[in-house]
């Protein structure tokens, strides 16, 4: 292998593979019916909506809802769980309705959302919480009361008090149960401000993709997709930088 070869990053080979096998499929494949559009041609519309005024507002609205959900959960749920954590009763006792409320889907209650709050910003907003909110508190519960109890137990022993526990022992051993939580929540933020733009005709690129897809732009409809798949990716990629950074003792 030379040394220009091992410089050539695997994402960007994959990439271009897939590209390939893509534009190939498109044209003399299954999917050459014309329905499909190339490579090539998804490509050149994603580069015509980004000259598209409609595509930023729209951007816009997604990014608010996604953003605004994600630290209104994160604000509202990490608290919660650490209290849950500090108390055995608390956990016990909340356990089954935060796991019964985690797993319900947050696209089965739009049409609830939107008769209380209609099609708005406000509505996306609502569901990344309900998305986050239970799943973000129990998982910071999981973390307080996993800590190391020989810790603890040492910390009592030198008379340190429950302030100093939970600031020196119990914050820090639930810190990556958090992290990964946070990391999961801000996907989860972005796929449902997308959904709810697409089911629930919320503002954000949801709208536009069902807009596109109604008006026959295939193109441009599969060039949203692939926007909303490098917004993803950029979104991991941060969240794992920072938590490299805030909570580097928990490894890669």
């Amino acid at each position: 292998m030379s040394a220009i070869t091992r410089r050539v990053p695997a994402g960007v080979v994959s990439t271009l593979a897939a590209l390939l096998i893509w534009q190939v499929a498109a044209m003399v494949g299954p999917l050459s019916s014309g329905s499909f559009p190339t490579a090539i041609a998804t490509v050149g519309a994603f580069f015509i909506i980004l000259t598209e005024p409609i595509l930023w507002t729209q951007l816009l609205a997604t990014a608010q809802m996604a953003v605004v959900g994600f630290v209104l959960s994160v604000v509202l749920a990490v608290p919660v769980g650490i209290c849950l954590g500090l108390s055995r009763f608390a956990y016990r006792s909340t356990k089954f309705t935060f796991d019964f409320f985690k797993v319900i889907p947050p696209i089965v209650i739009i049409p609830i959302t939107i008769l209380v709050l209609g099609p708005t910003i406000q509505m996306g907003i609502f569901l990344v919480v309900f998305a986050n909110f239970f799943a973000l508190a129990i998982q910071t519960a999981y973390g307080v009361r996993d800590t190391d109890v020989v810790l603890l137990e040492t910390m009592r022993c030198y008379r340190l008090g429950t302030g100093r526990q939970i600031l020196f022992a119990r914050l820090p051993a639930a810190a990556p149960f958090v992290a990964v939580g946070l990391r999961i929540a801000a996907s989860v933020a972005l796929i449902v401000a997308v959904v709810a733009g697409l089911v629930g005709g919320a503002p954000g690129l949801g709208q536009l993709l069902a807009m596109y897809q109604t008006g026959n732009q295939i193109a441009k409809t599969f060039a949203v997709v692939l926007l909303l798949g490098i917004l993803g990716i950029l979104v991991s990629r941060g969240i794992v930088l920072a938590q490299r950074r805030l909570v580097f003792w928990m490894g890669k």
